[in-house]
């Protein structure tokens, strides 16, 4: 397996342990919607705004129902070399009501580095990408 990429796949740098309330409140205050499938690409978890058009009735689905044909390509040839350890991640950004959206999925893995499934994260960057140089007050 190729060495992961930054900031994805499992860190070494863990500590403390949430309890289940404080970790569903940790994702619903993310700045970035997320949603899970497990190793055999079935939608485990969704959260967020930015899948308008998931409903509840798709967990527990293959992640294919929730995708039209062109995606369904793109996600199956990005799970097949997520599940050989290939690759780690892919990056895509599209362009929403006028808002510049991230598009990110990377492959889940326990500490055996074993396929476990996969993450995709949306997040809006419209205001991220203006940002120039540092801001170390609270303006507020």
């Amino acid at each position: 397996m190729r060495e992961t990429t930054a900031g994805a796949g499992p860190s070494s740098c863990l500590a403390g342990l949430l309890t289940a309330t404080q970790q569903d409140l940790v994702i619903r205050h993310l700045p970035l919607q997320l949603s899970v499938t497990d190793e055999q690409g079935t939608l485990v978890y969704w959260h967020g705004d930015l899948f308008e058009d998931c409903e509840p009735g798709y967990i527990g689905r293959h992640v294919d129902d929730c995708h039209n044909e062109h995606s369904r390509s793109m996600i199956a040839r990005m799970s097949e070399a997520f599940q050989e350890g290939v690759q780690d991640e892919a990056i895509f950004r599209r362009i929403e009501d006028d808002r510049l959206i991230l598009v990110r999925y990377c492959a889940l893995r326990d500490a055996d580095g074993t396929y476990r499934g996969m993450m995709e994260t949306m997040q809006d960057i419209t205001e991220i990408r203006t940002m120039e140089d540092k801001k170390l007050v609270l303006d507020w």
